[in-house]
């Protein structure tokens, strides 16, 4: 069990050991999650590119269409379900960011996770503090996409690693009150989780995808998505790129080139998100080098046994 003491490495070593003894359950878990963002942007891409290539064609057969307002709404028509499946996959993956926390609580009593639906609902019952957090979150990582806040908002992200398990096993907090627990979980500890953090960022942002990527290319089938992408890639598309290079003195880029580009980096960030338990895991239990209170693991485990449907024993 992850207790105070344990050093990076052994905790670094216990996530991964744990990951991978359960990797089909994690996997089947972020399936819908990963995949459903991914068909989301696919579909509605796929839908604006097909009515955009035969406009013409679609406003000759159906006439009610002529009008920009009919159109809008068609098209609305037509993209609201796939928002849906992209929304409810998104919610689904950022409820996976909490709910992992207490899957780890129970393999590290039985080295399995089972009853997912029950760790899952410990976060969807309490889903408008859990709104709050994730919105908060959502904008620190905004924020460091910018180029004027990029360091700031990155040292806070470190500062506000624990936000999640906060949420998990401190239930009696308020949305603002997790990040400034996380805050003073880290304070004096910043070199350390920094490097946990750059540890399995390491093996989850660039190992593993790219281990993944290597095999992927080894058979054939990164050429194989490649191939479904060119057809949406036309020459024209790309002539003022093309113009910008040949102005630098550099080679035009062809569609072939953009295709595989993209095929790589869907494979990078598809695996990325399949691995979010694995850094779950590995915060989780870094988080309980702070925060080791048998009374609160107590309380987690009678939540878990009440959704699960089970019947919980009388306190004395």
């Amino acid at each position: 069990m992850g207790r105070k003491g344990n050093s990076i490495f052994e905790i670094f070593l216990q996530s991964v050991g744990l990951y991978f003894t359960n990797i089909d359950r994690f996997v089947w878990y972020m399936l819908f999650p990963v995949l459903g963002q991914l068909a989301g942007f696919v579909l509605t891409f796929l839908v604006i590119y097909y009515y955009t290539e035969y406009q013409t064609m679609i406003l000759s057969a159906i006439p009610a269409l002529t009008t920009p307002l009919s159109m809008h709404i068609a098209l609305g028509a037509v993209l609201f379900p796939i928002i849906l499946i992209w929304c409810k996959s998104f919610w689904e993956y950022m409820v996976a960011y909490s709910a992992v926390n207490s899957m780890t609580e129970n393999m590290l009593k039985s080295e399995r996770v089972y009853d997912f639906p029950a760790h899952t609902m410990m976060i969807t019952r309490r889903w408008v503090s859990y709104l709050g957090v994730c919105i908060l979150f959502l904008g620190l990582l905004l924020l460091s996409s910018t180029i004027i806040f990029t360091g700031f908002a990155w040292v806070l992200l470190i500062y506000y690693a624990f936000v999640f398990q906060i949420f998990m096993f401190e239930p009696e907090l308020s949305p603002v009150d997790c990040f400034k627990r996380s805050s003073s979980y880290v304070q004096g500890n910043f070199k350390k989780t920094l490097f946990m953090i750059i540890l399995i960022g390491g093996l989850t942002y660039v190992i593993l995808p790219q281990i993944v990527l290597t095999f992927l290319e080894t058979v054939k089938g990164i050429n194989y998505i490649k191939d479904l992408i060119v057809p949406f890639i036309s020459v024209p598309s790309l002539d003022w790129l093309n113009m910008v290079l040949s102005a630098m003195g550099l080679k035009q880029i062809m569609p072939v080139q953009v295709a595989l580009f993209i095929s790589r980096i869907t494979i990078y960030i598809v695996v990325i998100q399949l691995l979010l338990p694995l850094r779950v895991i590995c915060m989780c239990l870094w988080y309980k080098n702070f925060y080791n209170d048998a009374g609160a693991m107590k309380k987690i485990d009678d939540r878990i046994l009440d959704r699960a449907g089970a019947k919980k024993q009388k306190r004395k």
